[in-house]
């Protein structure tokens, strides 16, 4: 239900022209960039992915690209669970997890404003008035 609802939001984001923050941008590229010493890796340039493509777009890929990085992992552990190159496809797989759970998140508080500017409070019962109409 919940993976619906973000998706849903994803669909009025797009029809909306909303944007997604530098902020939350540049959180979620955070994940997707690799520092070591004086060595610097991007697994995917976030910025320009969402310059040319609407976010649900983004979100999709970086969620098939997960299921590929899955498939590679089963194939790595089958053939030899040593292999350092395993070590590196987790890290990989968790930095694009991240990076999907920060740009959703970003999605549901986005969201969560529009619903409650339109729908009134869950504590109001949703109605505006501020009396719940269970009682």
């Amino acid at each position: 239900m919940q993976e619906l609802l973000v998706q849903e939001a994803l669909r009025r984001m797009v029809r909306e022209e909303w944007t997604m923050t530098t902020e939350v941008i540049t959180a979620a590229q955070d994940y997707l960039t690799v520092i070591n010493g004086n060595y610097s890796r991007r697994i995917l340039n976030l910025t320009q992915l969402l310059e040319n493509h609407p976010a649900e777009a983004v979100i999709g890929f970086m969620k098939s690209l997960l299921r590929e990085k899955e498939k590679m992992l089963r194939k790595y552990i089958l053939r030899d669970k040593s292999n350092p190159l395993v070590d590196e496809l987790v890290a990989t797989m968790w930095r694009i997890f991240m990076c999907v759970h920060v740009l959703e998140e970003e999605v549901r508080r986005n969201h969560g404003l529009e619903q409650g500017a339109t729908e009134g409070s869950k504590l109001s019962g949703g109605n505006g008035s501020g009396h719940s109409s269970s009682r």
